[in-house]
């Protein structure tokens, strides 16, 4: 498949997954439910999850997926971002909204949408990341917010989702533009003006990836790192999907991986002085003469 289809093809079903997947999310809806309704949709239009599925609620901004047997649920009153990835071949669509238990988030989550919409139809191929940085910081503080100054967009390349080009929500010095044939992960993270809009890693997200595979002398470890290989070609995975395979031996194994700086152990992104985040996120490929936003629900 060319990468230009592939990369339809992934857009198309991330849409109908993302669609459907918000309706999974209700209160006190288990979290490892929704994960594994999101990444069973996924598989069975045809794609594989380029990433686990992400369920971040509140000052969350990213990166919760549920544990193996997770009990974690969505609480009442919460704001709920369900941020999801697909691959076909390695072509990678990424796609992210939220939804909110209570009126108290009406005017954030429909800042955040306009935000984005409004950043997809500035989009230019050749547009510097600088400039486009300030189109978006421009509009979310046109509203009332404030976009996140450490949570960027992303290029997207074959197998890898952060393809080492960032793409600012916010004005100032950058480098890049957006390139002809190139696909780009555009997601507004947007937080009330009097937050700090800032993110650190606080805890555990369950979510891993394989940064260093060098050969390890013990059998065990070395067989589960060719099976992460094999699987995933270097995307991230989740330990409950390691557990589906292998039990809790695997999840030992895994645990050892990463003491051994094999496998990278994601933290949960969390906005640095408790205020609650609003993401919307689409994927856009840049063409000659167009802008393709392939993660758009026809």
């Amino acid at each position: 498949m060319e990468p230009k289809e592939a990369y339809i093809k992934a857009g198309k079903i991330a849409a109908e997954v993302l669609a459907r997947g918000i309706k999974y999310i209700e209160e006190e809806a288990f979290i490892l439910e929704i994960c594994e309704k999101v990444e069973d949709d996924i598989r069975k239009l045809g794609g594989e999850p380029a990433f686990p599925c992400n369920v971040s609620q509140n000052e969350e901004a990213a990166h919760y997926t549920a544990s193996p047997n997770d009990r974690k649920v969505v609480k009442k009153g919460s704001i709920v971002k369900l941020d999801i990835g697909v691959h076909i071949d390695g072509y990678i669509a990424d796609t992210a909204m939220t939804v909110g238990f209570s009126s108290t988030w009406d005017r954030m989550i429909d800042a955040a949408r306009w935000t984005l919409e409004h950043a997809l139809k500035a989009i230019e191929p050749g547009m510097g990341f600088s400039t486009f940085g300030k189109v978006v910081e421009g509009k979310a503080s046109s509203l009332g917010f404030k976009t996140i100054e450490n949570l960027a967009g992303h290029k997207l390349g074959k197998y890898t989702v952060h393809a080492g080009e960032s793409v600012p929500n916010r004005g100032g010095p950058s480098v890049g533009i957006f390139k002809v044939g190139e696909a780009y992960a555009i997601e507004p993270f947007l937080v009330d003006r009097r937050a700090k809009a800032y993110v650190i890693n606080k805890g555990h997200s369950n979510i891993y990836r394989l940064s260093n595979p060098k050969r390890v002398k013990d059998k065990g470890l070395r067989n589960l790192v060719m099976d992460i290989w094999n699987s995933y070609k270097g995307l991230p995975f989740a330990s409950r999907w390691v557990y589906a395979k292998f039990g809790e031996s695997g999840l030992s194994k895994l645990k050892r991986l990463e003491e051994l700086g094999v496998v990278h152990g994601y933290p949960i992104l969390v906005e640095s002085s408790g205020a609650p985040v609003a993401q919307f996120e689409h994927t856009v490929l840049v063409d000659r003469e167009s802008i393709l936003i392939t993660t758009i629900k026809k």
